[in-house]
């Protein structure tokens, strides 16, 4: 970790220390006073004015009410401190000086502006700094847009603005899961229990109801409430639309009108074997008008648009009338640091998604730290034939001048020195002219090319310490425009060809469906791609699923076929949501394309979205203009359901750090708050702990190992102090908002020794009827490779189970909050292999003794049955990773990341490694196996027996497991293309997901594609005893660090 930087004073301060704080008044008078770090701006502008009263000239100044503190923040910049509930740790102002200021302007405006400061990450002064006329135009009609929003919630009745504030999940079909049915009886009967408390009675037991899987929670409730009066003694009972039944454990509750199995806890308490468990909650209790915000003002500000200019006739020129070669004039850079060593040139292209659309040409290197070109490019493309989305991608190179440089850098003609992407139109369609200085980005170390066509069109807003580039665009005699749609649409019909409404016979429609039917990214040749746009009709009316393929068949620098395609897609029929996942990454960059892709999506319902939500926050890196349908989308839903504003916070706020989104998510984040200000207040507790939590981390990780005992009394006293139990206490859970935190146990919280010390915390649950919440939390550590194996574990999940296979998975909680700062859900009452071993043979012997599991499992499950039921589960959920790791090839398996739950659940944890980057020890590799099978697994599967039955079933869920997830193989690869923005160091490029590619093998037969898994089962199966040394050696290591 980064050592505490000597500027930021805070960082070295323990908690209750005093600090002295110079105050200026705005009569002059400086006084300086001691406070506690902890201490609000409220109760030190209090002692300030105390104490002013015996200074000199106090008598000019006005209420203290009238005043508010401003500081100059660690980057430099004044800030209004306009929120006085904040603490003075929290401001952390460069220096503890403070000066009162006159207020002025919209108090209300102003508080909330600071709040929405504080809570995304980012001024929102820095947004009227940048006077960028798209970051004002979109500032001004989203505020209006989440506005509009907000009024239609604000006139919901009580039950929707409960699903808003406390979503449900429920099973999007009325029929039931499989995976469900098969664990009901005959007659669709289940126990329920429900906790039925009294205020007049201290009355919580919990009363189990006999139910059908059809009763709806209104019957239920009528149930329950005739058992409280039949305990009371009372025969009237309550009206039951003054109660709603609650989720013990957690702020999730039975709301709407659906079967009690369709409701997503009680269907997975049932495949679970579980008892669902309830309680009976007054609806008042939930608060929901407290939630609300019914004005639905919000606080939004409105600014008026700026004047239209005055309407000239004849002042705009449409791109279609330039039948001229589009040439890019390279001026000069500055601020190039290469010395003597290196010439400096650039090369350049037009992309459009990821697809070149010129010739990629190339200025003459020139020398020195400022090099000047003064260098038309010239790019080979019709002018009228660029794509609305059409971006310039240059890139800054260096070519070694002299020869023994060269040698040294193996001959490596010439080496990336910054890249940066600009639009060729503006935001509102105008075509770019003149000059124009643009600052680049660095080149990450595994870019897998030069030029950079998925990275953003922003320019570096580092501008200090940047490359700055200056180019210019050709100069028109006035403004050129993208054409409207309605000269598409003439074009369109004035250049389609009417042979292509001709019917295609049986042969070419089973040629057109092995091109279509081809893995997302093979390649496509130019005989197949003239082919499949000729039959584009048939591909609408035959097989619409296929459309991205189609997409790639475009000529996109060809006016003509740009435009019939637009208007094909008015036409084409809709696509199932999640295959239209597919045309929102970065290879669509056509803004119809992705509009169409949004519409199909909409029709996802919320839990479904849940899913998804990662890669959509994503995807919003390649759209090319700050305003779309995507970043529409995203607010509508998420201000419509609470559980995903949640999510789409903390996905965007994770990135605030990263200077190429810091505007387009920060913008996001301000509309999503001023959308829902109710929302602010959890968010704000929730980053409040955060920040509190990762101070004491910074505090441990300076600790040596072997003071173990010390830094654990370091931690409880911090834990133990009030504001950090202030902090910490009365929640939400930043990992699952459905579970409220209360407080910590302190006596329980301790600190774990990998490098990073992550933090374990033990919460008391809000609902006393809860079972405690643990958490990991992680600073140092990026959890993003985490975050996405763990969801596309949880998709796996959902597969299997839509085709009746529950294979026990534990796909638990994880989340990145920041940079190298997240949270891992802990799974309670599991173990480690390595501690299984160690604990029931030894180090050594535990690695090699087959029994040491199962002997394990044997002790915690007392009973015959107990113990058969948990053999099942460790052999269902065994069969999932094994199939999951061998998919994503996860790598770094060892005894320390693979856990079993004292039920028989086995898992995987600590995804440091995937997509086949296997880890290697003085040049060998580690892993010899495609997925960890071990004798001790093998041992477990079979219950000891030498029989094969119970192994021959497992191989057989291997299978099965393995081609649901083939078949849906498209649905996992595109998921991994639309991270490519991440920034995740072993997921960069296109070529990163060939390991994917090849473990799915989608390009063979499926039977072909089986018996490569089972050559790959056996050889796991044949070389476990690899894997047992392997696992010997790091117990042995891990028991002497």
């Amino acid at each position: 970790m980064a050592p505490v930087s000597r500027l930021d004073m805070w960082a070295s301060l323990s908690a209750c220390t005093p600090v002295d704080v110079d105050c200026l008044l705005p009569t002059g008078v400086l006084i300086p006073i001691e406070v506690r770090i902890e201490a609000t701006l409220g109760e030190i502008k209090n002692k300030l004015w105390r104490e002013a009263a015996s200074y000199p000239l106090f008598n000019l100044l006005k209420e203290m009410s009238s005043y508010v503190f401003v500081c100059v923040n660690l980057q430099g910049k004044q800030e209004e401190l306009v929120d006085e509930n904040r603490q003075l740790i929290d401001v952390r102002p460069f220096r503890p000086m403070l000066k009162l200021i006159e207020k002025k302007g919209d108090r209300e405006e102003k508080l909330l502006s600071s709040k929405i400061s504080v809570l995304i990450g980012k001024n929102l002064h820095e947004f009227d700094q940048m006077k960028n006329p798209e970051v004002d135009e979109f500032r001004r009609r989203y505020a209006e847009y989440v506005e509009g929003i907000a009024k239609e919630r604000s006139k919901l009745d009580w039950e929707g603005r409960a699903m808003y504030a406390y979503p449900v999940e429920i099973e999007q079909s009325e029929e039931t899961p499989a995976y469900v049915a098969q664990k009901l009886n005959e007659n669709r009967r289940f126990l329920i229990s429900v906790a039925i408390r009294n205020n007049r009675a201290s009355m919580k037991d919990m009363h189990a109801f006999n139910v059908s899987a059809d009763t709806f929670p209104e019957e239920l409730l009528v149930l329950v409430l005739k058992k409280r009066g039949a305990i009371m003694g009372v025969q009237d009972f309550d009206n039951p639309k003054d109660y709603v039944l609650k989720i013990v454990g957690r702020e999730s509750y039975l709301l709407g009108e659906y079967s009690l199995l369709r409701y997503r806890y009680i269907s997975e308490c049932i495949a679970q074997g579980k008892r669902p468990q309830l309680s009976l909650v007054r609806r008042v209790s939930l608060g929901v008008n407290e939630l609300m915000d019914v004005s639905g003002k919000s606080g939004i500000q409105h600014r008026p648009p700026p004047p239209l200019p005055p309407k000239v006739e004849s002042a705009e020129l449409s791109l279609w009338s330039i039948e001229t070669q589009l040439r890019v004039k390279i001026l000069s850079a500055d601020n190039i640091n290469v010395g003597d060593v290196m010439m400096v040139g650039v090369r350049g292209a037009i992309y459009h998604g990821n697809e070149v659309l010129s010739d990629i040409k190339q200025t003459k290197p020139q020398s020195g730290n400022k090099p000047l070109w003064n260098e038309f490019i010239n790019l080979n493309i019709l002018v009228c034939d660029i794509p609305r989305m059409a971006r310039l991608c240059l890139v800054l190179f260096g070519v070694y001048v002299k020869a023994a440089a060269r040698r040294k850098k193996k001959n490596l003609d010439y080496i990336p020195l910054a890249w940066v992407n600009v639009t060729l139109f503006d935001f509102r369609g105008n075509l770019r002219q003149g000059p124009l200085t643009i600052h680049a980005w660095p080149v990450p170390e595994t870019m897998p090319d030069l030029l950079n066509p998925i990275g953003t069109v922003v320019s570096n807003i580092n501008t200090s310490t940047s490359p700055c580039l200056v180019i210019e665009f050709q100069r028109y005699a006035n403004n050129v425009v993208y054409p409207a749609y309605d000269k598409i649409l003439q074009l369109a019909a004035e250049t389609t060809d009417q042979e292509i409404f001709k019917k295609t016979g049986d042969n070419e429609l089973e040629q057109l469906r092995q091109v279509i039917d081809r893995e997302p990214l093979a390649p496509i040749f130019e005989l197949d791609k003239e082919f499949v746009w000729r039959a584009r009709m048939e591909c609408r009316d035959y097989y619409p699923h296929s459309l991205g393929r189609l997409l790639s068949c475009v000529k996109w620098n060809c006016k003509e076929d740009v435009a019939q395609m637009q208007v094909l897609l008015q036409i084409w029929p809709e696509m199932h949501p999640e295959l239209a996942l597919e045309l929102l990454d970065c290879n669509y960059a056509d803004q119809k394309v992705r509009e169409f892709a949004v519409r199909c999506i909409e029709k996802m319902g919320d839990s479904d979205l849940m899913h998804y939500m990662l890669q959509l926050v994503q995807v919003l890196k390649y759209e090319s203009y700050l305003d779309c349908e995507l970043a529409r989308f995203l607010l509508k839903r998420t201000l419509n359901n609470q559980n995903l504003g949640h999510e789409l916070f903390w996905l965007l706020r994770a990135e605030m750090h990263n200077p190429e989104v810091s505007v387009r998510f920060g913008l996001m984040l301000e509309a999503y708050c001023r959308g829902s200000p109710a929302h602010m207040k959890s968010l704000q507790k929730q980053l409040e702990a955060l920040n509190k939590m990762k101070t004491i981390s910074s505090l441990l990780q300076h600790v040596d190992r072997d003071k173990r005992a010390q830094g654990l009394q370091t931690m409880k006293e911090c834990l133990q102090q009030k504001t950090y139990q202030d902090a910490l206490s009365r929640l939400t859970s930043p990992l699952n908002p459905s579970y409220r935190l209360k407080q910590l146990k302190v006596d329980n919280c301790k600190y774990m020794d990998s490098k990073m010390r992550p933090l374990w915390l033990d919460f008391e649950n809000f609902d006393e009827l809860g079972e405690p919440v643990k958490i990991i939390f992680k600073s140092g550590d990026d959890l993003r490779q985490d975050m996405l194996t763990l969801q596309l574990i949880r998709i796996m999940d959902r597969l299997w189970k839509k085709d009746g296979l529950d294979l026990e998975m534990i796909p638990y909680g994880c989340l990145s909050t920041g940079d190298h700062v997240g949270m891992i859900e802990v799974v309670t009452n599991s173990e480690t292999i390595a501690k299984i071993q160690m604990k029931q043979m030894g180090a050594i012997t535990g690695a090699f003794n087959k029994t040491c599991i199962l002997d394990w499992l044997a002790d915690r499950n007392g009973s015959k049955e107990a113990l058969v039921e948990a053999t099942h589960r460790f052999m269902l959920s065994c069969a999932g990773y094994c199939v999951a790791t061998y998919v994503l090839g996860v790598g770094d398996r060892h005894s320390d990341n693979i856990m079993v739950h004292e039920n028989g659940q086995l898992f995987h944890i600590d995804f440091g490694h995937f997509l086949g980057n296997f880890k290697n020890k003085f040049g060998i590799r580690r892993e010899r196996v495609p997925f960890v099978l071990t004798d001790h697994f093998v041992h477990v599967i079979t219950r000891g027996n030498d029989n094969t039955e119970g192994f021959q079933e497992f191989r057989r869920i291997c299978e099965q497991a393995f081609l649901v997830l083939r078949r849906r193989g498209s649905l996992l690869i595109n998921l991994f293309v639309m991270m490519l923005s991440a920034g995740i160091p072993e997921l960069r490029s296109l070529d990163d997901i060939g390991y994917l590619r090849k473990t799915l093998n989608l390009n063979v037969s499926e039977e072909k594609a089986l018996e490569y898994f089972n050559r790959k089962f056996n050889e796991a199966v044949d070389n476990s005893w690899k894997t047992s040394i392997n696992w010997a050696i790091h117990n042995k290591v891990r028991d002497n660090p």
